[in-house]
């Protein structure tokens, strides 16, 4: 083994890695796999590999490269998947720190590099991640985690799931076949089991009544990334499963949400807020929208005390200046209350609500386009044909329309965004000058059909 080169090649990655060519990154492994193929002893070997992780991690997350095709399909990475993700996951059992640290480096690895999939190297990474023994190692931890407390407590392990099923998530952006769903099965249901433990109940039950508290790593895991991955789950051939999550989680989730201070919303860490994302977005929208309606009946009350305190939150935003924090809240409640207008008896019960519109009127004339989408998603849905009519700067509302509509008819993985703003704007063409406007700054384009 060549110390000295391999150090060479780590130094120059770490110093000059964003300045690499493919070229030259590609070399690198190509030395790194002769050399691991010197070295018979495991412990050696995955110690090895973990040094050469170490550059790439930091790497990975800044540049993109990393994830190009001639590299993302190179036996560097077949050798990280194999001999460090598959088979420190077989040895969970055996303490020690060294496996899980090489564990967790390496899982950081794959998360970092799956966050740039692309259509052009989708082909590869899902031939790189979508094996049957990373996945059936995966299931048997998860099966684990919800039958005894044995791993619990090792963060090792129990981040270095998190970063796995945050990378499989970014490859459900793209096309996956039915093959591949059936590989996927089994980590759905697992994952659905642990929502559906004890432990996810205890977990939520034992959260402070505010948004400013740590989440640990236990949290992060069932209360975080497992709600996201199942989130839009593209086989709905066993919706009961959705329904058993719900059961269990919404009142719980309910509950200690709106015993949390509205105020403190804003103040809340990006963790708890990413928990609070996407666990509030599955409970609410977990499946496609047209077939949201076998949920808004059960669910009502629950749907309806969430959508208040959602509602509270923008209200006690909207009292303070708009700086960067207060935006970043305002653009996650907006994208909220749009998932309960999906729901057509919880859409009814919005339209009560005598300070919701007014608010989002308000909401409108923030200088961030993401948010006046948002907030026309949903007055486009609240408000009634009249007021409609009667709106301000009808050019306003057609140029954000226009802007996000070409933004995403091209996007595969903006289709869901795409057709909800469609959904939208049928009730703005209502008004005339709207209509006119759209039709006017689309001409010829044929993207907006009049």
């Amino acid at each position: 083994m060549s110390k000295n080169s391999i150090e060479e090649h780590l130094t120059t990655i770490r110093q000059h890695g964003l300045s690499l060519s493919v070229e030259q990154l590609k070399t690198s492994f190509d030395f790194f796999v002769t050399e691991l193929k010197t070295i018979d002893n495991f412990e050696t070997r995955s110690s090895l590999i973990d040094q050469m992780i170490s550059p790439l991690i930091s790497l990975s997350f800044n540049d993109k490269r990393l994830a190009e095709v001639e590299l993302i399909q190179h036996e560097f990475f077949l050798i990280l998947r194999d001999q460090i993700l598959i088979e420190h996951l077989r040895r969970r059992h055996i303490e020690g720190n060294l496996t899980g640290k090489i564990l967790l480096n390496a899982s950081n690895l794959f998360m970092n590099l799956y966050h740039n999939i692309t259509d052009t190297n989708a082909a590869e990474c899902k031939h790189l991640l979508l094996h049957y023994l990373l996945i059936d190692e995966l299931v048997q931890c998860l099966n684990e985690l919800n039958h005894s407390d044995k791993h619990m407590n090792d963060p090792y392990l129990l981040r270095s799931i998190s970063f796995l099923l945050t990378a499989l998530k970014h490859l459900h952006a793209k096309q996956v076949i039915n093959d591949e769903y059936s590989l996927l099965k089994p980590l759905f249901s697992a994952i659905a089991q642990c929502l559906t433990s004890l432990n996810t109940i205890a977990m939520i039950r034992n959260l402070k009544q505010n948004f400013t508290q740590h989440l640990d790593y236990r949290n992060i895991l069932f209360l975080d990334t497992m709600p996201w991955y199942a989130q839009w789950y593209s086989d709905y051939s066993d919706l009961e499963i959705f329904l058993q999550v719900l059961r269990m989680l919404l009142k719980e989730f309910t509950d200690w949400f709106t015993s949390c201070s509205p105020d403190s919303y804003r103040h809340c860490g990006p963790k708890i807020g990413s928990m609070l994302r996407h666990l509030t977005y599955f409970l609410v929208r977990p499946i496609e929208s047209d077939n949201l309606k076998i949920f808004s009946e059960g669910f009502y009350d629950d749907y309806c005390r969430l959508l208040s305190h959602w509602i509270l939150f923008l209200s006690s935003t909207l009292s303070f200046p708009l700086d960067e924090t207060n935006t970043s809240a305002i653009r996650t409640i907006l994208q909220m209350l749009y998932n309960f207008t999906l729901h057509l008896n919880v859409l009814n019960y919005m339209k009560t609500i005598p300070t919701l519109i007014p608010m989002l009127l308000q909401i409108t004339e923030v200088v961030h386009i993401e948010i006046q989408m948002n907030a026309y998603r949903c007055l486009g849905k609240l408000m009634r044909e009249d007021d409609i009519k009667k709106m301000a700067n009808p050019s306003k509302i057609a140029c954000v329309y226009i802007d996000f509509i070409n933004r995403t008819i091209d996007d595969r993985a903006q289709t869901r965004r795409f057709y909800s703003l469609l959904d939208s704007l049928k009730n703005f063409v209502q008004h005339d000058q709207v209509k006119s406007e759209l039709i006017k700054q689309q001409k010829g384009s044929g993207h907006v059909d009049e």
